[in-house]
């Protein structure tokens, strides 16, 4: 084989003798610097090969045509690793199935010792590809050759960075074809390959990541677009960079143009959107890293009965490397729960309605009841104060309709505190209690809510405990006693087997505490977060199931709160509960008079 690259001993020799010459002369003689520039000329003609490569079959003509320069062989072989793993066999004309089979035979062989994953042959020879490039084909192709035995082969390791990535293999069925001068040479033709192929492996795991990526890109628009929430997302200022089609029809009555690199807080200066600064609040929460829920935003006008009303949950977007400690920017999802409103307004509506109904009899039921306590009350003193009649007044038959008066009296203002509650409910949920302030004495209140609660409560002893000596205070008498009169019907209620239950009054500062302590059965753990919120009731405890609509603390919370007050419950060591709320004695609204 003719070849203008010298060989290996060629090379040291001449490196010898120039080593000898740097003694004697500081310059190379010609025959050198021809020799260099030769090699460097082939090096640089094979690197351009190799890096003009853009895939794979490209490096194999690369790879071909360097080695052209060095052997005449039968067939190059590319086995690479991976899962799974890959084998091209490129003859240089048509070999023979038992050719194909020994070439295999040793690949195995020699991959076993280069460390290769374990692999049969007949495994090997079922993923193997076949290429026939015409620029490797023979010219002249000799009697007899492509069924013969292998007379030769040479089998070096494809690495990059000391990794074995693929082993290089050529055969031929002459003997001594590879000479051991070009194995270094060879090597590095090997080397360059693994390199090359390493970029193109690299290169097409990269298109395919890009791919995916834009797959999933437009999956993901296609999943946004056809949601039915409003998606928002800012960047890390606070300016919104992306509305899907739903929240661009849910902001588009605004009419605010949402210009990018523009925060909200400065478009609030340029709209007179009420609700935009609200939004703006919202989205500098999760730029502080706080996740944000269950936000109601309304959006529509506020002269309508039930204004677009959205609900907003909004969350910090974090670069995916978590490298930066700030969001770089906000999603929000945006629900429009006007629907829900104007459902639950009518049902206030309607439960409004109900209550005014059932208000009148229960106003004349009330009145002729007290009516008839009265005149109970007139005779029963009439008969006391005659001698003769006082040991007979208590077995009078007047002294058991008293009674029986009094448990109608007391089951009537029961039965209007629920409907009490029931009218309150859609004032509360509106906003709009109204509050009558007045001067009383609490004590006052406190008394006629214990002896009301105990006439009907024949199972429990209830006490009044004031610990203050001046007890006026300007609030809403009647909403107080509603509070009062709420809580003690829970008192009984959550206490089956009777007991105590204590009122205490006490005076703190500028604001009267009253505590009402029960005997019953507490409130559980599970039961701590809802204890006041509308419609809860506590279920079955095991024991038996209480009866109640869930809107007396509800209520009773609205009316605290409106009041500037706190309401509070604590378990008691033993057994029971003690619910605890706060009055102030001249709420801070209510001007001096």
């Amino acid at each position: 084989m003719e070849s203008n690259v010298p060989s290996e001993s060629q090379v040291v020799e001449r490196e010898k003798s120039t080593d000898s010459m740097y003694g004697s002369s500081p310059v190379f003689n010609d025959e050198r610097l021809t020799t260099i520039r030769q090699e460097m000329e082939y090096l640089n003609t094979m690197g351009k090969r190799f890096v003009a490569a853009f895939d794979r079959f490209q490096v194999h003509r690369a790879l071909l045509a360097a080695l052209r320069d060095l052997y005449s062989f039968s067939a190059c072989c590319i086995f690479l690793k991976g899962d799974p793993l890959e084998l091209f066999i490129i003859p240089s004309y048509p070999l023979s199935a038992s050719f194909l089979e020994m070439m295999i035979q040793r690949i195995v062989s020699a991959a076993n010792v280069i460390d290769f994953p374990h692999i049969e042959a007949e495994q090997l020879a079922s993923s193997a590809y076949l290429d026939a490039p015409d620029e490797l084909a023979l010219p002249h192709m000799q009697e007899g050759w492509g069924g013969g035995e292998i007379g030769s082969s040479l089998h070096i390791p494809l690495t990059v960075e000391n990794r074995i990535m693929g082993m290089l293999s050529l055969f031929d069925e002459r003997r001594d074809t590879f000479n051991t001068n070009l194995l270094q040479l060879t090597t590095m033709i090997a080397d360059y390959a693994a390199v090359a192929l390493e970029n193109v492996r690299l290169r097409e795991r990269e298109n395919a990541l890009w791919r995916q990526t834009e797959f999933e890109r437009q999956r993901l628009e296609l999943i946004i677009g056809s949601m039915a929430e409003g998606l928002l997302i800012t960047d890390a200022h606070g300016a919104i960079t992306s509305l899907n089609q739903s929240a661009q029809h849910l902001l588009a009555q605004a009419n605010i143009n949402f210009q990018t690199d523009v925060p909200l807080h400065q478009l609030i200066s340029t709209s007179a959107a009420d609700w935009l600064p609200r939004l703006a609040e919202i989205v500098d929460q999760a730029l502080k890293n706080k996740l944000v829920t269950n936000q109601e935003l309304t959006i529509g006008e506020s002269d309508e009965t039930v204004p677009i009303t959205l609900n907003i949950s909004a969350a910090p977007l974090h670069d995916a490397s978590g490298i930066a400690k700030r969001p770089i920017g906000v999603v929000a999802v945006l629900n429009d729960v006007t629907s829900i409103k104007q459902v639950e307004r009518l049902k206030d509506d309607f439960v409004s309605v109900v209550s005014h109904e059932l208000r009148t009899p229960l106003t004349a039921i009330k009145g002729y009841t007290q009516h008839l306590v009265r005149r109970m009350e007139r005779r029963l003193r009439k008969a006391h104060a005659t001698p003769e009649n006082s040991a007979l007044v208590n077995e009078a038959p007047e002294s058991y309709d008293l009674r029986s008066l009094n448990i109608v009296q007391s089951q009537t203002e029961h039965l209007e505190r629920l409907v009490n509650d029931l009218l309150d409910l859609s004032q509360v949920q509106w906003g709009k209690l109204n509050l009558h302030y007045e001067t009383f004495y609490l004590a006052d209140v406190l008394a006629e809510s214990v002896h009301s609660a105990q006439a009907s409560a024949e199972l429990h002893t209830i006490y009044l405990d004031i610990q203050a000596q001046s007890t006026a205070i300007m609030a809403d008498r009647m909403r107080v006693a509603q509070v009062i009169g709420n809580i003690l019907d829970n008192a009984i209620k959550y206490s089956p087997h009777g007991g105590k239950v204590t009122v205490c009054l006490e005076k703190r500062d500028k604001e009267y505490m009253v505590s009402i302590i029960d005997e019953g059965i507490g409130v559980s753990a599970e039961q701590f977060d809802h204890i006041f919120e509308r419609f809860y009731r506590v279920h079955n405890t095991a024991i038996q199931q209480y009866s109640g609509i869930g809107l007396g603390l509800y209520v009773a919370k609205a009316i605290i709160n409106g009041h500037g007050g706190q309401i509070w419950f604590t378990n008691n060591q033993s057994n029971g509960s003690t619910f605890h709320f706060t009055l102030p004695l001249r709420p801070p609204t209510v001007p001096l008079a």
